[in-house]
C-alpha cells in the first residue's frame, strides 16, 4: 500500500467502484464492503466513490488480519546462489529462498518526457511526487496529461489556490459516466455485461478470463489492451475540472526553456507549443507536474542483481514475459501487479486483479513446495543467525 499512501493526492477518490476495489484473501473473504460496515464508513457497490484514505485503511487492516507476520523492510539485493535466491535486506539480514514474488506496483516506473530532462528537477515533477498541494498556492503550475492522476492533481491545485493550466496533446478529456447498473435493461446487461473494468463484453472477458487474454496472439492482445480503459477521470472529477481553470487541448511541447532570474524562486519555464495545424504559441509557468504515466523497465529493479535481471525475457514494451502462473524466464522469480498486464490484460492494472494473480501464483507454489518438501537444501557459506531458508 506504500504507493497509495505516499504517491496519491490525499483527497483523491478512486476511479474504480467499491465492488471492484477489494483485495483477495482466498477462501476467507474480507472485502472493502466488509471493512466499511465494520468501521462505519459509507459504502455502495457503485454509487459512492471510494476515498483513497478509506482504501489505505482497508489495506492496512487487510494486512493485519491476513499477514500478521508482515516484516516491513527494504530489499537491498536479490541474487542467485546454486539455484536458490539470496535476499539481502537493507538492515543487513539475508536469507535463502526458492521463490521470489515481485509485487511492487508501478512506483518505480514513473515516466518523464525527455524534452523536459534538462530542466531543474525541483521545477519539473511527476504526479507521484505530490500528495498535498497547498505549497503551490499563488503559483503558476502547468499539469501535463488527461488521465486520472493529471486531473486529480489539476483539481487539487486549483482548490489549493494555484493558477493551474492543464495541457494535453489530445483534443478531448474523458470522464467515466455515472449510472446505477441495476437500472439497466435486460438487453443492456446481455450486450454490455457488468465487470470490475466497466460495462462491455470486452471488459467482461478481460475480467473473467485473464488466462484467455494471455493465450491471444501478441499483436491482438496489445490492441485489446491499448483500446481498453484509456486515460480518463472518475465521474466525480468532472465538476472539479470543467470550467474551473484553463485547459489547452491539442497542443504538443516543441521545446522547453528555463528563464533565469536573479532570485532562484522567480525562475520560469517557457514552453513552445505546436498543434496539428502548424500553429505555435508560448506558455510560461513556474512549475510543471507531469501526469505522463509509467513505462515498465526491468532496469529500474535495482534490487535484482545484474545476472538476475539479464535472465528475464521481456516483451517489446519492456514488461516481463510471464508463464500462466506469472513466473518469469528466471525459474522461481514471479511478478504480479501492473507489470503483468501486458501478458494477462487490463485487469492486472487494478486491485480487482489481485484474486486471479494470487490464485495462480499460489497453485504454482503449492506444487513446488510439495516437490521440494523432502529435498535437501544445498550447503552455503554461513549466513547471519536471523537467516532462514524459505
Amino acid at each position: 500500500m506504500q504507493s497509495w499512501a505516499t504517491q496519491m493526492p490525499a483527497e483523491m477518490l478512486l476511479k474504480s467502484d467499491g465492488f471492484a476495489s477489494s483485495l483477495s484473501s482466498g477462501s476467507v473473504p474480507f472485502t472493502l464492503e466488509d471493512f466499511c460496515k465494520l468501521t462505519g464508513r459509507s459504502y455502495h457497490a457503485t454509487q459512492i466513490p471510494v476515498p483513497v484514505q478509506d482504501f489505505i485503511a482497508y489495506g492496512k487492516e487487510f494486512a493485519r488480519r491476513f499477514v500478521p507476520n508482515l516484516e516491513e523492510q527494504n530489499v537491498a539485493s536479490v541474487d542467485r546462489v546454486d539455484g536458490l535466491f539470496r535476499v539481502t535486506l537493507a538492515n543487513g539480514d539475508s536469507f535463502l529462498t526458492r521463490h521470489v514474488i515481485v509485487a511492487t506496483g508501478v512506483s518505480l516506473f514513473q515516466y518523464m518526457p525527455p524534452d523536459l530532462a534538462h530542466l531543474p528537477k525541483e521545477m519539473v515533477t511527476h504526479t507521484t511526487a505530490h500528495r498535498l498541494f497547498e505549497h503551490f498556492a499563488g503559483h503558476d503550475v502547468t499539469v501535463l496529461g488527461r488521465g486520472a492522476s493529471s486531473l486529480n492533481a489539476a483539481a487539487a491545485l486549483h482548490e489549493a489556490g494555484s493558477r493551474v493550466t492543464l495541457l494535453t496533446r489530445k483534443f478531448k478529456i474523458h470522464f467515466h459516466e455515472t449510472g446505477d447498473p441495476e437500472k439497466r435493461s435486460l438487453l443492456q446487461r446481455v450486450l454490455h455485461p457488468s465487470s470490475p473494468l466497466g460495462h462491455s463484453l470486452r471488459s467482461w472477458i478481460s475480467s473473467t478470463a485473464p488466462g484467455l487474454m494471455r493465450a491471444l496472439p501478441g499483436p491482438l492482445r496489445d490492441l485489446v489492451i491499448y483500446k481498453h480503459l484509456g486515460p480518463a477521470g472518475g465521474a466525480t472529477l468532472r465538476e472539479r475540472v470543467q470550467g474551473k481553470f484553463p485547459v489547452l487541448l491539442g497542443w504538443t511541447i516543441a521545446s522547453a526553456e528555463l528563464i533565469e532570474a536573479p532570485n532562484a524562486t522567480d525562475r520560469r519555464i517557457k514552453l513552445t507549443l505546436t498543434n496539428a495545424e502548424g500553429d505555435a504559441r508560448e506558455h510560461i509557468t513556474s512549475h510543471i507536474i507531469a501526469g505522463t504515466g509509467f513505462r515498465v523497465d526491468m532496469n529500474r529493479y535495482r534490487f535484482l542483481n545484474d545476472a538476475v535481471r539479464a535472465g528475464i525475457d521481456c516483451r517489446r514494451d519492456g514488461s516481463p514475459v510471464l508463464s500462466s502462473k506469472f513466473e518469469t524466464s528466471v525459474k522461481g522469480l514471479s511478478m504480479i501487479g501492473p507489470v503483468a498486464h501486458s501478458s494477462f490484460g487490463p485487469l492486472l492494472r487494478f486491485a480487482a486483479g489481485s484474486q486471479y494473480a494470487a490464485t495462480q501464483v499460489t497453485k504454482q507454489l503449492v506444487r513446488s513446495l510439495a516437490k521440494h518438501r523432502t529435498s535437501e537444501v544445498p550447503s552455503f557459506a554461513p549466513l547471519p543467525a536471523s537467516s532462514s531458508v524459505k
